[in-house]
C-alpha cells in the first residue's frame, strides 16, 4: 500500500497529463391533473429503489417534450424516443418561485406552465446570452395560490390558460385569471381540455364533472349522486370517439362513460385505484390495479356476447335493471404489454407514448418488460459514483452528485448537511476501519479539499430530525488545481488509515464539454498524522516533492492490498508495490484502457471493469472475460463481495453477481437488478449500494437474482 512512511524506493517521473474523458454534458437541467396522495410502497425481496426524496407532484406531455414538477422545480426532456439521458431543470437558479411545484403544463409552443405556492408562471425560450446557464426566460402570470390543475392551450386566441384549484377554475388570457362561474369554491381535481382550447372538462371532489365554455359551466350527469364521487381522476376519448371520465369512489374506482343520453357508471373490484388515465393518441389508456401494483389499461369496446380478455379489469354498473347494466360487458379494461413503475403519483401520455411519475423513484415510460427510467433524478443527477457511510443500519449518508448529502436508512431519504459551508458542495462520505465517518467538500473560493468528521450521530432514524448529529472541521487540504472547487472520482480509506481522493477539476476554460474536466492527481492523507501529499502533474519546470509519485492521470478507483495498492484509470490498470509501479494497458491485453474499477476475486484472481466489458489477469496479461451477448457489455465498477469470493459489477444492462461457481463454469453471472448501473459499494454491515441512471437501490446480499 502506498503510505509515505512506508515507501522503500522513490519513483520519480512526472505524472500523465490526461485529461478526464466525458459523455455530454446535461446542462443544468433539472396532463397535468394533480395526483391524490398515494400510499408509499413497501420493498420486496430485500430490494430498495429510491430516485427521489419525495414524489413527482405533475407531469404533462407535448410530444417531443415531456415536462415533470417535484419539489425542487421542473426537469425537461426533449428528444427522440431512447434520449430520456438528457434533460434540463428549471427552478430557483432561473426564476422559480416558491417552494416546490404543483401543477405544470405545456402550451402549443412548448413554453412550460408552472404552478407553485407562489403563484402561475411560464418559462419561455430565448436566445442563450453569453455566460448564461439557461436559455428560458421565466415571467410570472399572477399570484393565484393553491393551484393544482394547469392546463395551458395549444392557439391562445381566446384563453392563454386554464388553471384550477382549492377555489374552483379560473381562465387566463395572459393578463389576469377570471374565476369561472358554476365552480367557485369547487375543488378541482382534474382539468382536460377540448380540442380547440375554448372549453374545457372540469373533475371536482364531491361535487361531480362540469363542461366549461365561453358560457359558463354546466353539470355533467355522472350516471349516479355525485356526491358518492371522492373525486373525478380525469378525462379522455376512447378510440371510438366516446369520451370517458375515470373517478374514485369509497365503493369502488369507476369509469363513466359520457355517451349520448344518459351516463353510463361502471364500478371496478375494490382493490383496484385509478391512478390516471390519459389519451396516448391510440385512445384512452388507464393506469390502474392495487397500490404498488399497478398496470396500464387500454379500454376495449365488446361486441354483443364477445369475453372479456384475460388479465382485463371488469367493470359493473352502479345501477342494476337499467339500459348500463345491460351493457356492462361493452366496455373492458385490456391489460397493455408494457410494464409501469410502482407507487404511480402522474401520468401523462401522447403520441403513442405513456409516461408515469412516481412517489419514490422518478419518472419512468411504460415500456415492455421493465419501466424505461428516465434520467435526471434528485438524488442521482448526473453522477456516476456514489459513496455512502453507515453511522447505524438506519442512519447512512449517501452522496451522489452534490450540492448536499442525503440522510436515509434506505427508504427515506432527506437533504442532510455535514459540516460543509453553506456554499460548498459535498463530494463524499467514508468510513474508517473504526466506523468513524469522515465528510469530504470543495468551496468555491478555495483551491483545496475541505475534511469534517462526524463527532457525534444522533440516535433517532433517518425519519427524524438531523439536528442531533455534530459534525467538526478536521482538516482543510490546499491543493494545486487549476481552478478552485475539485470533483473527485473516488474516496477510500486504507486499513492502516490513510485517505486516498481521485481527483477532478475544471479548468478555467469552463465545462466538460469544452473539455474543462481534467484530472487533477490524487490525494494521500494520513488522518493519524495529517500529513498529505498532492500526487499531481507537474508543471513545466517544476519540481515535485520526493514523495510525489507518478500516478497515472484520470484515476477511477482504488483497491487496497496488505502488500500492494491498484489503481484503475481512463489509461489501464496500474498496481505499486514494494516502491514499483506496475501499467497494464492494451498491449498487455486489455480490450480497453479505460478502466472504472479493479478488484481481488476468489483466491488471486485479478479483474477489472472496463468499458469492454470484465477482464481478468492471467499470468502477468489480461483476458477479456465473458460470454454471450453480455460479453462486451460497459462495466462501470465492479467490488468484492463481504463473503469475500463473490464480485458485483455495475453494468450498462444491470447489476450483477458473479460468484466463483459462475467463474469456474465461465458464466456471466446473474443479473441482481437490471437497469443502467453506474457504481456499486457496500457498507459495514454487508449491504450493497447500487447507483443506477435513474435510481440508488439497498440491496442485501442474500437478495434472490431476478
Amino acid at each position: 500500500m502506498i503510505e509515505a512512511a512506508t515507501v522503500k524506493r522513490l519513483v520519480r517521473g512526472a505524472l500523465l497529463a490526461a485529461a478526464v474523458g466525458a459523455g455530454g454534458c446535461r446542462a443544468g437541467l433539472g396532463g397535468a391533473s394533480t395526483p391524490a396522495a398515494v400510499a408509499d410502497v413497501a420493498p420486496s425481496g430485500g430490494v430498495v429503489e429510491r430516485g427521489e426524496p419525495s414524489a413527482i407532484t405533475a407531469l404533462a406531455f407535448r410530444a417531443p417534450t415531456l415536462v415533470a414538477g417535484t419539489a425542487r422545480g421542473v426537469r425537461l426532456w426533449e428528444g427522440e424516443r431512447g434520449n430520456e439521458d438528457e434533460y434540463e431543470t428549471l427552478g430557483p437558479d432561473e426564476g422559480l418561485p416558491g417552494n416546490g411545484v404543483t401543477a405544470i403544463g405545456l402550451d402549443g409552443d412548448r413554453n412550460v406552465w408552472v404552478a407553485t405556492d407562489a403563484g402561475i408562471g411560464r418559462f419561455s425560450r430565448a436566445a442563450k446570452a453569453e455566460g448564461a446557464a439557461s436559455a428560458w426566460r421565466y415571467q410570472a402570470m399572477g399570484g393565484l395560490a393553491g393551484i393544482t390543475t394547469l392546463a395551458p392551450t395549444t392557439s391562445g386566441r381566446d384563453v392563454l390558460a386554464w388553471a384550477g384549484g382549492a377555489d374552483g377554475l379560473y381562465r387566463g388570457d395572459g393578463t389576469s385569471w377570471t374565476p369561472v362561474d358554476g365552480v367557485r369554491g369547487f375543488i378541482v381535481s382534474s382539468l382536460d381540455l377540448d380540442a380547440d382550447g375554448r372549453s374545457a372538462w372540469v373533475g371536482t371532489r364531491a361535487r361531480g364533472l362540469f363542461h366549461v365554455d365561453a358560457s359558463g359551466a354546466r353539470e355533467v350527469p355522472v350516471g349516479e349522486d355525485p356526491a358518492a364521487i371522492e373525486e373525478i381522476v380525469g378525462t379522455a376519448l376512447t378510440a371510438v370517439g366516446t369520451r370517458v371520465a375515470a373517478a374514485r369512489a369509497p365503493s369502488g374506482s369507476r369509469l363513466i362513460f359520457l355517451e349520448e343520453g344518459d351516463a353510463q357508471s361502471f364500478r371496478a373490484q375494490p382493490d383496484v385505484r385509478i391512478a390516471g388515465i390519459v389519451d396516448t393518441g391510440h385512445g384512452a389508456e388507464l393506469v390502474a390495479g392495487p397500490v404498488g401494483a399497478e398496470r396500464a389499461y387500454a379500454l376495449q369496446l365488446l361486441e354483443a356476447g364477445e369475453p372479456p380478455p384475460p388479465g382485463g379489469l371488469r367493470f359493473v354498473s352502479v345501477k342494476k335493471g337499467t339500459a348500463s347494466a345491460r351493457l356492462k360487458d361493452r366496455w373492458v379494461a385490456v391489460p397493455l404489454d408494457v410494464a409501469v413503475p410502482p407507487g404511480v403519483s402522474a401520468v401523462a401520455g401522447g403520441a403513442g407514448e405513456l409516461f408515469v411519475g412516481t412517489t419514490h423513484v422518478g419518472v419512468a415510460r411504460a415500456a415492455k418488460g421493465r419501466p424505461a427510467y428516465l434520467a435526471g433524478a434528485s438524488l442521482v443527477g448526473d453522477a456516476d459514483r456514489l459513496t455512502v457511510a453507515c453511522a447505524s443500519p438506519a442512519r447512512c449518508f449517501a452522496v451522489t452528485d452534490g450540492p448536499r448529502a442525503w440522510l436515509t436508512d434506505g427508504d427515506i431519504y432527506k437533504e442532510v448537511a455535514v459540516g460543509e459551508a453553506d456554499d460548498a458542495t459535498v463530494l463524499a462520505v467514508v468510513t474508517d476501519r473504526a466506523g468513524t465517518i469522515y465528510a469530504l467538500s470543495s468551496e468555491p473560493k478555495y483551491a483545496g479539499l475541505v475534511i469534517t468528521r462526524l463527532a457525534r450521530a444522533a440516535a433517532a432514524s433517518a425519519r427524524a430530525s438531523a439536528s442531533g448529529d455534530l459534525w467538526k472541521g478536521f482538516q482543510r487540504v490546499p491543493l494545486t488545481l487549476p481552478a478552485p472547487g475539485p470533483g473527485i472520482s473516488f474516496a477510500a480509506i486504507s486499513p492502516a488509515g490513510v485517505l486516498w481522493v481521485g481527483l477532478r477539476a475544471h479548468s478555467a476554460g469552463g465545462n466538460v464539454d469544452d473539455g474543462g474536466d481534467v484530472s487533477a492527481g490524487a490525494l494521500e492523507l494520513d488522518l493519524a498524522s495529517h500529513h498529505a501529499i498532492h500526487h499531481r502533474a507537474l508543471a513545466a519546470g517544476e519540481r515535485g516533492t520526493p514523495e510525489m509519485l507518478p500516478l497515472p492521470a484520470a484515476l477511477t478507483n482504488i483497491f487496497f492490498e496488505p502488500n500492494a495498492t491498484w489503481f484503475s484509470s481512463l489509461s489501464g490498470v496500474t498496481r505499486f508495490s514494494e516502491g514499483e509501479l506496475r501499467r497494464w494497458g492494451e498491449n498487455e491485453g486489455l480490450r480497453s484502457e479505460l478502466v472504472h474499477g479493479v478488484a481481488r476475486g476468489a483466491g488471486d484472481t485479478w479483474w477489472a471493469a472496463t468499458s469492454e466489458g470484465l477482464a481478468r489477469l492471467e499470468g502477468g496479461s489480461w483476458r477479456a472475460y465473458g460470454g454471450g451477448e453480455d460479453a462486451v457489455v460497459a462495466t462501470r465498477a465492479i467490488v468484492r463481495g463481504p463473503s469475500g469470493g463473490e464480485l458485483w459489477v455495475a453494468t450498462a444492462k444491470g447489476l450483477r453477481r458473479l460468484s466463483p461457481a459462475d467463474v469456474t463454469a465461465g458464466r456471466d453471472g446473474e443479473t441482481v437488478l437490471p437497469g443502467d448501473f453506474r457504481d456499486v459499494t457496500f457498507d459495514r454491515t454487508g449491504r450493497a449500494w447500487a447507483l443506477s441512471s435513474s435510481a440508488i437501490a439497498l440491496v442485501s446480499s442474500s437478495t434472490p437474482t431476478r
